[in-house]
């Protein structure tokens, strides 16, 4: 049996892969819980809606972006009320498609030819990014509404001992 810890905000996935013979999902409190016990070994994976700060997970740990997404980084770690998005002026470099369904949530969107560009203010501007380009260096501000994280800006992210490739491709496909 595969253990798999989870955090709430990826309780719809934790739902499809708990279909999947042979894995047991384990909810836990936080994506953090989900790590630690990932890397204590009391679990063989954790699904979390966010990427890992490196001292997080050891060099053993399989990273799986199971679907990809965006979020806001901004220069510390905190939470917003998604209503409260409408008034904050965000950065971006990506497409217009990229950023269409946050449209409606975010008040101002300034747009910059790259990552780069949008970061010479030194990230006193949340910036709108894939998740593909979060860095340890980054901190999320976090988007919140009475259930919890707005799941808009969360994307299931596997961390993952000794799954091996047959279950993880098992594990893509109940997500998608």
């Amino acid at each position: 049996m595969i253990n798999i810890a989870f955090c709430p905000t990826m309780q719809p996935f934790a739902e499809k892969l708990a279909q999947i013979e042979g894995i047991n999902m384990v909810p836990l409190q936080s994506a953090g819980q989900s790590l630690a016990m990932l890397k204590s070994g009391r679990v063989q994976g954790a699904l979390i809606g966010r990427y890992a700060k490196r001292q997080e997970i050891d060099s053993e740990t399989q990273r799986e972006i199971l679907k990809g997404g965006c979020t806001l980084v901004y220069r510390v770690k905190t939470a917003i009320r998604e209503d409260d998005l409408k008034n904050i002026a965000v950065n971006t470099y990506l497409d217009e498609g990229e950023i269409q369904p946050f449209q409606a949530l975010i008040g101002e969107i300034h747009h910059f030819d790259s990552l780069e560009a949008c970061l010479n203010d030194q990230l006193q501007t949340p910036v709108l990014i894939n998740w593909q380009e979060y860095r340890d260096d980054f901190e999320l501000l976090i988007p919140m509404n009475a259930h919890g994280k707005t799941p808009l800006f969360r994307a299931p992210v596997l961390y993952a001992k000794g799954i091996d490739a047959a279950m993880i491709k098992r594990i893509r496909e109940a997500i998608q």
